[in-house]
């Protein structure tokens, strides 16, 4: 698992990392702006085909550019639609990649509509080694930035695409997928409905209370600039979804209620007797919710599950 999920980890196992020093921990008075991108530099979409047979919903092997990183994707989709469908992007955990989620969007698609299912940079890109104090900081907030931008492409791919309807796409990000969830709330308004599954946090503050008095600054410079609790107070109202086990032996629940908190007034949350990796109701829920925020209307394609 990747230290990308240190906001779902806990303190010490960041602590523990960035109190082992090395660069200077002198930081600028303001925070960087790290998620902006060419948002007309070519796309560079390659299709490679389908990966699955005999099923009425299409999985192909695709890719496309964001910044210095090809992501992977899967590109759902019912076959046989006709118009622009509503859409949406869907984002792994912590360690994982775009196999992670393809079987919930194979139901979404089921609904008619489009998926995107890609893997995160955090992923595809191995952690340098040896990484401790300002430099695992500043390493933290870029690759973050890159799971952000890769996204917000995402968003650059469906909403180019002829049978997308670019007023109707959503996300749906589960563990540290919800974590850059939370930071894409606040900074790409084309987002119309997020979905964040098992998604939670510490506040920078309690980071900064146990680091020592030089690494203060710069945790709130880099770990400030990437906090989703942040991004989450500029989100759009009504356009939120979360969704959170009981009994989530990962994430604790202090944290699952600082997500939730940071949100505007209104946000739907729904709890689950369940773990970190939810349940079969909590993917029925969300697929009622996004059908229903997205105007997903079917008709149901013949022989594909709708969910589980």
């Amino acid at each position: 698992m990747s230290r990308l999920s240190w906001a779902i980890l806990g303190l010490p196992t960041l602590i523990a990392v960035v109190a082992g020093c090395g660069g200077s921990a002198h930081a600028r008075a303001s925070a960087p702006t790290p998620f902006s991108y060419g948002a007309t530099t070519p796309l560079g979409f390659v299709d490679r085909g389908r990966v699955n047979r005999n099923y009425p919903i299409s999985v192909d092997d695709v890719s496309y550019t964001a910044g210095r990183d090809r992501i992977s994707a899967y590109l759902v989709r019912p076959t046989g639609a006709r118009g622009k469908l509503a859409a949406v992007v869907y984002l792994h955990g912590a360690g994982g990649d775009r196999k992670e989620l393809v079987v919930p969007s194979t139901w979404l698609a089921a609904r008619g509509a489009i998926a995107l299912v890609i893997t995160a940079p955090s992923t595809a890109v191995p952690e340098p080694a040896g990484l401790t104090g300002v430099r695992f900081l500043r390493w933290q907030a870029q690759i973050q930035a890159r799971d952000v931008v890769a996204v917000r492409r995402a968003v650059d791919v469906l909403a180019r695409r002829p049978d997308v309807d670019p007023a109707r796409i959503g996300f749906v990000g589960w563990s540290s997928g919800a974590h850059t969830g939370g930071i894409l709330a606040g900074v790409e308004p084309r987002l119309r409905a997020i979905v964040l599954m098992s998604g939670g946090v510490a506040p920078v503050s309690a980071y900064t209370a146990l680091a020592r008095p030089a690494l203060r600054a710069p945790i709130r410079r880099y770990l400030g600039s990437i906090d989703p609790l942040r991004y989450l107070r500029r989100s759009r109202n009504g356009a939120l979804f979360l969704q959170d086990g009981r009994r989530d032996e990962i994430v604790p629940r202090k944290a699952l209620l600082t997500f939730w908190h940071a949100t505007p007034h209104g946000t739907k949350i729904a709890w689950y007797d369940a773990g970190h990796a939810l349940n079969d109701r909590a993917y029925r829920d969300q697929l009622a919710w996004l059908a229903g925020k997205l105007h997903i209307a079917g008709p149901a394609v013949p022989g594909a599950a709708t969910g589980p």
